[in-house]
């Protein structure tokens, strides 16, 4: 094991860790963010500060084991399960940088979430519902179109509906490219008619004259929309077609993948479309492959007749 300085241990340690995770394991800064504040917290839980060195060796499989199952430590589940995939990380970090012999990201259990992890999609009926309760008349409403059908049909994040520019639209092929995603992996979509037209109304008769090179912006300012603005967008047409649940661009995300799966699409499609770099992510809508469930689903058996 190596002895590292305490002077510029824990946070020097953290900051290799999040430009690790930046440039090599392509995550965005707000998820290195997020890690490394869970991950200092760690350390400085187990390193008091009147130790002057930070030796590496004290950060057992119990060390961790006992961090993330301490009680009273009043965090929901959701934070809990965040914390122990932060920490599960940087030991593979410690062990792949060679500052520990063993990695002991296994000896993190995974963390059971009280929430329901079933895709919440829309039905058919009610995306039609949804995507017909826009007028497309006035260039507001332009622009929620071509917003919701860009979610609604290619289920793309909000985030990367927002930095969608204009050089990324390709009319010839009828496809538009992707390279600000949440795993910063370039990839190219295409595009149906109803999305192109779409697109191309709103940016002929709705879009402002503004030097933003960003496909949706502001009809007053013309300054590029952010992802909660992209999101604002997708919630304020639920709520005007009357539609309960959460409200929101990426339940539009599930949507696309869940009806993708119905149809009978391979999960690997599904992941390809979605950006889904480990298709464990997309795991979770064969959970709504029910055509395909019931097809296995062994027949109940009937009770010996006497």
């Amino acid at each position: 094991m190596k002895t590292i300085p305490l002077s510029t241990s824990i946070d020097g340690l953290v900051a290799e860790y999040q430009r690790h995770l930046l440039c090599n394991a392509g995550f965005t800064s707000g998820t290195c963010t997020v890690r490394g504040f869970y991950v200092r917290t760690f350390l400085r839980a187990s390193f008091k500060s009147r130790t002057r060195t930070l030796n590496l060796q004290k950060i057992t499989a119990k060390a961790l084991l006992d961090f993330v199952l301490r009680p009273n430590q009043g965090w929901c589940s959701a934070t809990v399960q965040s914390m122990a995939a932060s920490l599960r990380s940087f030991c593979r970090f410690l062990c792949g940088s060679g500052r520990t012999h063993c990695d002991l990201s296994r000896a993190i259990p995974a963390v059971c979430s009280s929430r329901d992890h079933f895709p919440t999609a829309l039905s058919h009926r009610e995306l039609d519902q949804l995507l017909g309760a826009c007028r497309n008349t006035r260039p507001t409403e332009k622009r929620e179109s071509a917003v919701l059908l860009c979610l609604a049909r290619l289920g793309l994040r909000a985030g990367e509906v927002a930095q969608l520019r204009l050089e990324d639209l390709d009319w010839r092929s009828s496809t538009l490219r992707l390279f600000a995603t949440k795993g910063r992996r370039e990839r190219r979509l295409p595009f149906s008619s109803e999305v192109g037209r779409a697109l191309a109304r709103y940016l002929k008769d709705g879009r402002p004259r503004t030097t933003a090179r960003n496909v949706f912006v502001s009809l007053s300012t013309g300054q590029p929309l952010s992802a909660d603005a992209i999101s604002a967008i997708a919630g304020r047409a639920f709520k005007r077609a009357g539609i309960g649940g959460r409200r929101g661009a990426h339940r539009l995300r599930h949507t696309v993948a869940c009806h993708l799966v119905q149809r009978g699409a391979s999960l690997k499609a599904v992941a390809d479309l979605l950006g889904h770099g480990d298709l464990a992510t997309t795991q979770i809508y064969a959970k709504v492959n029910l055509p395909l469930l019931r097809a296995v689903a062994m027949p109940w058996p009937r009770e010996a007749q006497p």
